[in-house]
């Protein structure tokens, strides 16, 4: 090779790299002089390591690039450059130190060095005042990791680091227990390190001496989950795309190869949305499940609560904390209660929050002695007359969602007070103290006078004669509503379906013969024969999937069907009821049919009689069973909306109706709205005119190089003066 040849790649590094890659072999000479040069220029830069040298840099990074070419002979550059970092890490240049951690990236990434060194290093340099810095090396670490877990799968590496960044969360540094737990948290939201013992260590951060690690730990206990929010966001933007391919192929030429790519785009989308709903579908529990001794962690917080010296959110953030760990582990937690009365006013900042902890820190187990004097607080407080409405509803609002799950907590008096605010002027305080009714009609009718109670049905007359007393727990021995299904009719199915083989040959000789099911019962012989009735359309089922149709016909035999059949339930007592149920639910496995006729009659027991009567046989209910299973899982966990309490049924001030009396309020007495001049024969203005002139006629009026006229001036001139003038 030429010495010119060698000069030319001496100058041209990226040249020279691109050569190695393909045959470093043959231009291992090359390879050698270029690291001579990086070992001199290296040490002359260290006598000055606060100056940037581009040479430098860009040498570094060609060393890093050919790294796996020349394994032997770089050995010892990973090493050499963590030393550098690690002896003149705050003196180097920013650029100069950036530089030599995307070199060691690269290394990382050709796995020519381990993580564990490259993570100390690396949060070492944390310490630096550098966020450019801080930020390229979180996103690494974070990438790392992932690539450990995912791609190489990896696991006993992945736990060596794990726990080393377990340990960094304990430092002292604020910035590296920061970085440290951040990391952890972001992990742990891409379901990297979500085990339990990831989030005992975030926990044990609840309790640092730092600020912003305690605020960063509460932080993710109270944050949503992640997974929820980026399957809603991938979604929509499914949707987009989709609206835009279907534009495109409507704005376009229609031809019929275009049509065919547009349905091939499409089925590709869509197949892209059912495999990304699958990976999201995995089952994400809330960080506050896996907490290894909940009640002990609750008691430390509440300590905390109370001891501490940090600002008034931070002590939002930790009763937060507390009260959904009570609620979703039914903790009891003595005087927390209490507590809370102290900031129970409407002047109080975030008094919602207040009231909305006080809600889901109540649950079944809690005792009514330590939740009554919360909701005295609170009447006392709030719902009085000299408060306004609005405070007024809300106060009624989490009364309402704390009896939901404490009814015991009520008393006779209290509520005799509270659901006289029925008949109040103001909308919002009267629909807050009919939905405290409705609770209590479902809870304790007992409770309410005899009026309020409202119509009976056959699920409150079951309930009533059964209320359940402190830690009373209903566990039932069988499904309930189970005794609907015919174990009869079941069994004959059973018996009656066999396998007959059937063999084709008038039509189809040449075919294989094919088995087919038939089923010999009479029942399927008839439905068969008998005109199939639609009640709504494919369309309607896949829109109206959260809810069931019940549809009653009027025709005078099914009309007598049902009543044979309201009247056999109705000779059926409670007791009868029970038996039949538990000696369906044990001798056989239902069906999903079957549990959707079992959900649909509970349903119905909540409903009262009148829906279901003769003289509105024609209607069409429909029953959401989905949404009252939403609400009972949202019971079960003990959290509820903020919503529930904030949500105040009031009319709007400027609705329609009212902007549109207004106006006609502002125009009594004044003419109408027209011309000044009535007489239609005037002609128009010339600033009228030119509206209406086409725009070629005034584009040389227009043009700002167009010289003014002396007269066009002298105009001009007048009329700034007039205008100063005035303005004196």
């Amino acid at each position: 090779m030429s010495s010119s040849t060698k000069n030319h790649f001496a100058t041209n590094l990226l040249q020279l790299q691109n050569h190695i890659k393909r045959d470093p072999t043959s231009y291992k000479d090359e390879f050698a002089q270029t690291y001579l040069n990086y070992e001199s220029t290296l040490q002359a830069y260290l006598m000055k390591p606060a100056k940037q040298n581009k040479q430098l840099a860009d040498l570094a990074l060609f060393l890093a690039h050919v790294s796996h070419c020349f394994t032997e002979e770089l050995k010892q550059f990973p090493q050499q450059l963590i030393d550098i970092l690690k002896r003149y890490s705050t003196v180097l240049n920013p650029d100069m130190r950036l530089t030599f951690c995307k070199c060691l990236m690269l290394l990382r990434g050709k796995n020519l060095i381990e993580p564990k060194p490259l993570f100390e290093i690396f949060f070492t340099l944390i310490k630096c005042q550098d966020k450019q810095l801080r930020k390229t090396l979180f996103e690494h670490m974070l990438n790392d990791v992932k690539r450990i877990k995912m791609k190489l799968k990896n696991y006993k590496l992945c736990t060596q680091v794990q726990q080393y960044v377990f340990t960094l969360t304990k430092e002292n540094h604020p910035l590296v227990a920061k970085y440290a737990l951040s990391l952890l948290v972001e992990l742990y939201k891409k379901q990297i390190w979500n085990d339990a013992k990831t989030v005992n260590v975030i926990a044990q951060c609840c309790f640092s001496k730092i600020t912003k690690v305690l605020a960063l730990a509460l932080q993710f206990f109270a944050g949503k989950d992640v997974e929820q929010d980026s399957e809603d966001e991938s979604d929509s933007e499914d949707e987009k795309t989709q609206q835009q391919v279907l534009l495109s192929l409507r704005v376009g030429k229609k031809t019929k190869s275009r049509q065919k790519r547009t349905d091939r785009a499409i089925k590709s989308m869509k197949k892209d949305k059912k495999k990304n709903k699958k990976k999201n579908g995995i089952p994400h529990f809330s960080g506050l499940n896996l907490i290894y001794d909940p009640q002990d962690f609750a008691e430390k917080l509440f300590k905390l609560v109370e001891t501490t010296n940090e600002g008034f959110e931070i002590k939002v953030s930790i009763l937060d904390l507390i009260s959904r760990l009570i609620g979703i582990h039914q903790l009891f937690i003595m005087n927390f209660h209490q507590f809370l009365i102290r900031f129970l006013n409407p002047h109080q900042r975030e008094v919602t929050k207040i009231l909305w902890f006080s809600a889901i820190s109540s649950h079944d187990l809690t005792p009514p002695d330590t939740v009554e004097p919360v909701l005295m607080a609170i009447a006392n407080n709030f719902i009085t007359e000299r408060n306004s409405s609005e405070v007024i509803a809300v106060g009624l609002n989490s009364i309402r969602e704390i009896c939901g799950r404490c009814p015991l907590a009520m008393n006779e008096d209290l509520l005799g007070d509270l659901v006289q605010y029925r008949t109040y002027k103001d909308k919002a305080v009267s629909f807050a103290a009919k939905s405290l009714i409705q609770l209590f009609r479902e809870k304790n009718p007992q409770m309410l006078h005899r009026n309020m109670r409202g119509k009976p049905t056959e699920e409150t007359i079951i309930e009533s004669a059964k209320i359940k007393q402190y830690g009373e727990l209903d566990a039932k021995s069988f499904i309930p509503g189970a005794e609907i299904i015919d174990l009869s009719d079941s069994e004959e199915k059973k018996e009656s379906s066999k396998t007959i083989k059937i063999k084709q040959g008038s039509d189809d000789e040449d075919e294989d013969d094919e088995w087919v099911e038939a089923s010999d019962s009479e029942e399927e012989d008839e439905q068969e024969n008998k005109p199939k009735k639609r009640k709504h359309s494919e369309d309607d089922e896949d829109e109206d999937s959260d809810g069931e149709w019940i549809d009653v016909s009027s025709d005078g035999e099914d009309d007598d069907e049902e009543n044979n059949q309201d009247s056999e339930k109705k000779l059926l007592t409670l007791a009868e009821k029970e038996e039949k149920a538990h000696k369906i639910s044990t001798e056989r496995i239902l069906t999903q049919e079957e549990f959707k006729k079992i959900r649909v009659e509970q349903m119905k027991k909540k409903l009262t009689d009148k829906n279901f009567d003769k003289k509105n046989k024609r209607k069409n209910v429909k029953i959401d069973s989905d949404s009252d299973e939403d609400e009972e899982k949202l019971k079960n966990n003990g959290l509820v909306p903020m919503s529930s309490i904030t949500f105040i049924n009031k009319k709007r001030a400027h609705d329609k109706e009212t902007r549109l009396a207004k106006i006609q309020e502002g125009r009594e007495g004044r003419d109408k709205f027209g011309h000044r001049f009535k007489d239609s024969k005037l002609g128009k203005t010339n600033k009228e005119k030119l509206k209406t002139k086409s725009f070629q006629m005034l584009r040389p009026k227009l043009n700002k190089k167009h010289k003014r006229s002396f007269k066009d001036k002298q105009t001009a001139l007048r009329n700034s003066l007039i205008k100063q003038k005035k303005m004196k």
